[in-house]
């Protein structure tokens, strides 16, 4: 049986999500299809607007035929380690091929992924009124005449280096399908029935309806954000410099910027958000920094979590049943099928 992957997270599952799904069938016409979905944390670094389950259940109701979860470790990080991650898991399940959403469905992402630049000393973009990104943008359009600076097709920039990385071009295909409808980041619901997730989560928490927008019923707003912070600014305000720079991901003093933010009593993330943020960090990463500070994570239990990666089954159907049953001792990462 041939399998197709998709990395989601599905938050909430919405009829974007469920084009995406239909159309990876029709492309690759293959016998299964696999999703890969972030589990109760999403990248941004805040919970999921409803848990792992439900929107698992959302994609086998949808077409999927096995949902498998991408964990903490991998969920919860910058991109080029979300996508590493995410296809070295879907490289174990054996799929043929990855689909995902793209701005420019036209590029070929793994060839424009063997011409990536190297940025380090180049004095031409070492320019201080300019990010990384946009340096690295700047690079890579002069080597390939793309510029590279939309949400989708950053990712899958992301998922070719991967494949590249991980020397999976023979055996994994990557293909593209165009966003219709709505941006990644959109912020309103449009006159259509596909809106951003972004969109469906914004409007829940004014209390709009988003029935035609989702197949996923009684969805509910919680303002995770601003309940985490009280337990975030107790943990800053307890815990010694030590413990914090004990955490995964801070470095180069970066526990002196937030020791010395959370003195001056931030209201909520936006603000203590706003104290730590530099030039060399990016809000992205500060936010999911204060997630591991918040969970305790440690450098040491990150890193012996990626170095033992495992599958977790969220879902099934009859068919991916028999995918796992056909497959059964030919992956190298052990299957956790059971609550």
């Amino acid at each position: 049986m041939e399998a197709t992957g998709l990395i989601t997270e599905y938050n909430p599952f919405h009829n974007g999500h469920l084009y995406h799904l239909k159309k990876a069938q029709e492309l690759t016409k293959a016998d299964v299809t696999i999703v890969l979905m972030s589990g109760n944390w999403v990248q941004r670094g805040l919970p999921a607007i409803t848990d792992k389950w439900k929107r698992a259940q959302a994609a086998i109701d949808a077409g999927a035929d096995l949902v498998f979860e991408l964990p903490f470790y991998y969920a919860v990080q910058a991109g080029e380690i979300f996508a590493q991650g995410a296809v070295r898991l879907l490289s174990d399940l054996q799929v043929s091929s990855i689909i995902c959403g793209s701005e420019h469905a036209d590029i070929d992402f793994i060839n424009l992924a063997a011409h990536e630049p190297d940025i380090s000393g180049n004095s031409n973009f070492d320019k201080k009124n300019r990010t990384f990104a946009s340096n690295y943008a700047a690079a890579l359009e002069e080597k390939t005449g793309f510029y590279l600076e939309n949400a989708n097709d950053i990712l899958a920039f992301s998922y070719a280096k991967a494949i590249l990385n991980q020397n999976l071009t023979e055996k994994i295909k990557l293909r593209t399908i165009s966003r219709v409808s709505a941006d990644y980041h959109d912020q309103f619901l449009n006159d259509g029935e596909i809106a951003s997730a972004t969109a469906i989560r914004k409007a829940l928490s004014e209390g709009q309806n988003v029935d035609s927008y989702t197949p996923m019923s009684d969805l509910q707003y919680t303002d995770y954000e601003a309940r985490l912070f009280q337990l975030l600014k107790y943990r800053l305000s307890t815990d010694g410099l030590g413990q914090i720079r004990s955490i995964y991901q801070v470095n180069e003093g970066m526990e002196y910027l937030i020791k010395q933010a959370i003195e001056k009593n931030p209201s909520d993330f936006g603000e203590l958000l706003a104290l730590i943020k530099s030039k060399r960090y990016t809000f992205a990463r500060l936010h999911r920094v204060l997630v591991y500070i918040l969970l305790n994570i440690k450098v040491d239990q990150m890193n012996l979590a990626m170095q033992n990666p495992y599958h977790r089954l969220l879902g099934f159907t009859e068919k991916g049943r028999q995918y796992l049953h056909e497959k059964k001792g030919r992956f190298n990462f052990p299957t956790i099928s059971h609550v």
